[in-house]
């Protein structure tokens, strides 16, 4: 192996090196424009067409920046009109919903107050009655009142088993087959 070095190879006459030509980001328009008149002065129409692309090129991208920025720009602006557009509708929402459900509440305190008032009127327990305006619950209150305050008095037997005189201890003989029985058993468990 042997330390040889090798030796740069020089670039062909008609290539320029890149650090010496601009690329065409780095050409704004009008210095592109400028190259491709000295080219075409200098009769190389290769080179002028050459540098009438570069020319454009170098417009179309500072025209695509400029469009960039715009873009971000209103980006930026549009996203904070959106920001407090969405804020004040989320807002406006929260409001109507907090109303909503103060309006619930007040109904719903309205109507256990109209409730307390038909109950002590009617006597139908306020739990009982049933509706959403002051008219709905005297229509049940009416309703209900003949089924809770019978019109003839419950006899006891109505109301399940019943022992006359429970209780109390028998004041007359029961007589038949279960006295004489018990008069029988009498002698045995006393």
């Amino acid at each position: 192996m042997s330390d040889t070095t090798a030796t740069p190879t020089s670039a062909p006459a008609d290539v320029t090196p890149a650090s010496t030509q601009p690329t065409p980001a780095q050409l704004t328009p009008a210095q592109a424009k400028a190259e491709a008149d000295a080219a075409r002065a200098a009769g190389d129409e290769l080179a002028a067409i050459k540098a009438e692309s570069r020319k454009w090129e170098a417009q179309a991208k500072a025209n695509s920046a400029a469009a960039a920025r715009l873009a971000e720009l209103e980006e930026a602006a549009k996203s904070d009109e959106q920001k407090r557009a969405e804020a004040a509708e989320a807002q406006a929402k929260e409001l109507a919903e907090t109303r909503a459900e103060r309006d619930a509440l007040k109904a719903e305190k309205q109507v256990a107050a109209w409730k307390a008032e038909v109950s002590t009127e009617t006597g139908v327990p306020a739990v009982a009655l049933a509706g959403s305006t002051r008219e709905e619950i005297e229509a049940h209150a009416a309703t209900l009142k003949p089924l809770i305050t019978p019109s003839e008095p419950v006899k006891k037997a109505a109301l399940g088993p019943y022992v006359p005189d429970e209780g109390t201890q028998p004041t007359k003989p029961l007589g038949g087959p279960a006295q004489a029985f018990a008069d029988a058993l009498g002698p045995i468990f006393s």
